[in-house]
């Protein structure tokens, strides 16, 4: 009876810290991040509009109007520069079941229409055909899982959900707590992240596309 009752001590100590261990995701996520912020990057946790909400999704029970939004990662890296004269615009990824309003730029990015603050910068936009044209190639290239991109004066921005294929969402087995596995002493670099290297030279196109046809010369 006394060794059952400590065998239950230790399982109710022992419960909550098993459950609280990282998943195979967390850690790819905080290594990520990391070395994303090593290459110039801010990285904080944002929130984007869902282009493709159902019909319980959009209403309360009561008849409200919601505004279901999906969680992700804001990559945000510096232009280097002030250019005053680009207007501040979200161009979104459109899914293939859209059912918000948007306002197409190609087959697969848009502005939102019922948000007059990225109309008026769309108004603008428009003004420099060439860069909308430069721009949405460029965008084709990043991970499918960037769901917009946001232009300002001083950064361009990526709403990233960094899914990784080689990940699972498991906690690490228990015996991991005594008898942990060793870890590599090798330092990360960028080529451990193929899809961050894809998000990053992305990026550092639309840095340039944006100097280029806002103000200063692409470098």
């Amino acid at each position: 009876m006394e060794w059952f009752v400590i065998f239950l001590a230790l399982g109710v100590a022992i419960g909550p810290m098993l459950y609280l261990m990282p998943t195979d995701r967390d850690r790819h996520v905080a290594a990520l991040r990391a070395q994303a912020k090593k290459m110039g990057y801010t990285v904080q946790l944002d929130k984007v509009l869902k282009l493709d909400p159902d019909d319980q999704e959009r209403v309360t029970a009561g008849g409200g109007v919601r505004h279901p939004a999906v969680s992700c990662a804001r990559y945000q890296l510096p232009l280097g520069v002030t250019l005053n004269q680009l207007a501040p615009l979200t161009l979104m990824r459109i899914p293939a079941r859209l059912t918000l309003p948007i306002e197409r730029l190609s087959d697969n990015w848009g502005v939102l229409l019922h948000e007059p603050a990225q109309q008026k910068g769309l108004v603008q936009w428009r003004h420099l055909p060439a860069a909308i044209a430069e721009t949405t190639v460029v965008l084709q290239q990043l991970p499918d899982d960037v769901l917009g991109v946001h232009f300002d004066k001083r950064f361009v921005a990526a709403f990233w959900m960094e899914k990784s294929p080689t990940t699972q969402d498991h906690k690490s087995p228990p015996l991991a707590l005594f008898w942990p596995k060793r870890k590599s002493k090798a330092a990360q670099t960028p080529a451990d992240f193929p899809r961050l290297q894809r998000l990053d030279a992305t990026m550092r196109a639309l840095v340039n596309a944006s100097k280029k046809h806002w103000g200063v010369g692409s470098e």
